[in-house]
């Protein structure tokens, strides 16, 4: 397992699932629900020192000022892109308007569809997270991943 700090994002990449500590799967179960296969992680560390203190102090401690975490299988690309797309997300509000501006110019249909898509991949019923995880996936997958625009 390698960590790292980058502009207060703390990177922790495995070789397999059981070199990720437990807490980094028990946070993002809390954060984002149970996802099946689930091969990446990501959560604001806002979110841990709401919900798990002792774990919040843990990590500031050990880690210094990290602002966000991603858990990606080492030399998984696309996967680092994808929860790299949820920090950004989170600490650049340019961006999160320009992604909210994307979503309301989305006609409802589509907007629908991605709902159901994410919410069937246990999402939670969430718009926070939903739009981050829209936004995640546009921008890293396939075009028409979820379905035509």
């Amino acid at each position: 397992m390698s960590i790292k700090v980058e502009e207060s994002v703390l990177h922790i990449e495995y070789k397999k699932m059981d070199d990720i500590p437990v807490y980094v799967k028990k946070i993002s179960d809390q954060y984002e629900g149970e996802i099946k296969d689930r091969i990446g992680f990501n959560f604001p560390m806002e979110f841990v020192e709401k919900n798990d203190k002792k774990v919040y102090g843990d990590m500031i401690k050990k880690y210094g000022d990290i602002k966000y975490v991603i858990v990606y299988k080492k030399g998984d690309v696309l996967t680092k892109k994808h929860e790299l797309c949820h920090a950004k997300y989170a600490l650049d509000k340019d961006y999160k308007k320009k992604v909210l501006l994307l979503w309301d110019s989305l006609g409802k249909k589509y907007k629908d569809g991605v709902l159901k898509m994410l919410k069937n991949m246990n999402y939670p019923d969430n718009m926070d997270i939903l739009i981050d995880e829209f936004q995640a996936y546009f921008y890293t997958e396939k075009s028409g991943f979820f379905g035509k625009m």
